[in-house]
């Protein structure tokens, strides 16, 4: 049994680590607020993105803090059973820093949109945005991993997920559409740039005009979340 936890361990480190650090934080959220379902002022406390204290006074870290919190259980595990399962799928594939690369900028970057075009008096919190990032990730190798059907198969179950779960979430109350949507094209436009001299990945050739456009698109999706958030003041 230590043999086989080891060896899921060994696997995706860095994903159980987030998994595991999460449930720490929901914990610590709980007893702060005396209930499974966590209230406003301890979601504020602990770092969830609030548009006035973000742009208003700076706080900048709360775009990453917020990505860590949970409102309630199903909220917390819904999100966690999707990270282990996609993400033991592409950590072992794109690497353990990489892929911790891929998870924190897709949290960051559905954050940085969601404070441009979503509510401005609204407290938002949750992982959406950063597995929103690793759908996207596994859509983009369905594009580049020619020759390989497996990834093929997996974008189209994936991309037809994510339609699906964007489609209903126009008629849903209380989700973040934008930290959904910036998360995921935040992953595709990162996977071309972390696929670059990966010995996981030899079969995939990122040539360099690939390389500068995904590069040029990540600088240009991150300069219209900061110009959008910016705007609102």
């Amino acid at each position: 049994m230590n043999k086989q936890v080891k060896n899921y361990f060994k696997l995706q480190p860095v994903n159980l680590s987030l998994i595991f650090g999460m449930v720490l934080v929901y914990l610590y959220e709980v007893i702060q607020s005396f209930g499974l379902i966590i209230n406003v002022d301890v979601l504020f406390k602990d770092g969830a993105q609030y548009y006035p204290a973000v742009v208003g006074r700076g706080e900048w870290w709360r775009l990453l803090t917020a990505g860590f919190l949970h409102v309630s259980p199903s909220h917390l595990l819904f999100n966690l059973v999707v990270m282990y399962f996609v993400g033991k799928l592409l950590e072992w594939q794109i690497g353990h820093l990489r892929y911790l690369v891929l998870f924190v900028l897709s949290v960051m970057a559905g954050n940085l949109l969601s404070l441009g075009t979503g509510a401005m008096n609204g407290v938002s919190a949750g992982a959406s945005g950063g597995i929103y990032g690793l759908f996207g990730a596994m859509i983009a190798l369905g594009f580049l991993d020619r020759d390989n059907d497996f990834w093929k198969r997996e974008a189209r179950i994936i991309g037809l997920l994510v339609g699906l779960s964007i489609f209903m979430a126009l008629f849903q109350s209380g989700i973040d559409l934008a930290a959904h949507i910036g998360g995921g094209i935040m992953g595709m436009l990162l996977t071309p740039i972390l696929l670059v001299k990966n010995p996981n990945m030899r079969q995939i050739k990122i040539n360099w005009r690939l390389q500068m456009v995904a590069i040029i698109g990540v600088v240009l999706f991150v300069a219209l979340g900061f110009m959008l958030a910016l705007g609102r003041l």
